[in-house]
């Protein structure tokens, strides 16, 4: 074992003395996620049978659209230098909680408010804790992951709860727009909206990401950094169980073992090969966006050539270590 680790370390020794590699390497960092899009288009082409259709394209986007909303949010707090792995436990603590206020009969939309104010509490939680006390992000959501999960399963009573009977709950997973265009499109589009204008366009995006550089820095300028740090952690949180009313409204039920599982994951991926620093201050929203439709690509490519689905994982997980790997060269 320690054999292939000097060989992995020298390895890397020579790629730092290399010319070539100082050229590609920035360019990996800045384009890696249109080079990845790219390759995955021209796979598609090549080798996945029915791909290039106009269908194949908006259920791409329509399963996209869940993963954009967890994204941006984490494309937030990984920019300020935090993370949120508690992200797909708290699409699923929101989606019981509408279900469960819809069973004693409150209105759909005072529902949905009500699950969001009660998720956003979740972020404040997480923000507070976080910017106060000192507790690694990563700790700390968690630990949040596994407490709203079992929350879930206990308020769910361990069974899946179809949605058919919600018709307005059920109607909005299958509503389309002008004939055949799912409504999960415009969504898509309202996120990129909201992502540009909140991370790159707002003061509060340039505060993000000067608490990422340096957050004692970002103090002594007068931003409020614990207040932006907290703000960060709510906006996850919101933009979270919005995924997860769109995504359970989508699948047309509530698993609370399933609902939001590994979308922590594809988030965090989305962020790292959309070119968006991991150690933070340096947000790349368009990036992200790209890294979304990626790794939903990368299901969507496993599933249509028959390949078992957890190597879509296991591809997941490999983009994350990769695009860790090369920032971090990056910056030494």
């Amino acid at each position: 074992m320690d054999h292939i680790v000097k060989k992995i370390d020298d390895f890397y020794k020579r790629l730092e003395k290399s010319n070539k590699w100082k050229i590609i390497q920035p360019i990996l960092v800045d384009y890696g996620a249109t080079i990845a899009f790219i390759f995955l288009i021209s796979f598609n082409i090549l080798f996945t049978p029915n791909f290039f259709q106009i269908s194949t394209f908006l259920l791409i986007i329509k399963q996209t659209t869940s993963l954009i909303f967890v994204a941006v949010g984490m494309t937030i707090v990984i920019s300020m230098g935090g993370t949120d792995i508690s992200v797909g436990s708290i699409m699923a603590f929101s989606g019981i909680l509408i279900v469960q206020m819809l069973v004693m009969g409150m209105n759909f939309y005072v529902s949905i408010i009500l699950a969001f104010i009660i998720c956003a509490l979740v972020g404040t939680f997480n923000g507070v804790i976080i910017s106060k006390v000192g507790i690694q992000p990563i700790i700390l959501t968690l630990v949040m992951q596994i407490v709203l999960r079992g929350f879930t399963v206990m308020l769910a009573k361990s069974t899946v709860i179809p949605l058919h009977k919600y018709k307005l709950l059920y109607r909005l997973g299958i509503m389309r727009v002008a004939g055949d265009i799912p409504i999960q499109v415009f969504f898509f589009a309202f996120a990129v909206i909201i992502a540009f204008l909140l991370i790159k366009k707002s003061v509060f995006g340039k505060y993000i990401e000067a608490i990422g550089s340096s957050r004692k820095a970002a103090h002594l300028t007068g931003i409020r950094t614990d207040f932006i740090m907290i703000l960060a952690y709510i906006l996850s949180a919101l933009f979270a169980s919005f995924a997860g009313l769109l995504e359970m409204s989508r699948t047309a039920a509530l698993d609370p073992n399933l609902l939001g599982k590994n979308f922590e994951l594809d988030a965090i991926a989305s962020v790292a090969i959309g070119g968006t620093s991991m150690a933070g201050g340096k947000a790349h929203v368009l990036g992200t966006i790209m890294g979304c439709v990626i790794m939903t690509m990368i299901g969507t490519t496993v599933n249509m050539n028959n390949v078992p689905i957890a190597v879509s994982n296991i591809i997941k997980a490999g983009i994350i270590v990769f695009s860790l790997a090369i920032q971090h060269k990056s910056t030494d």
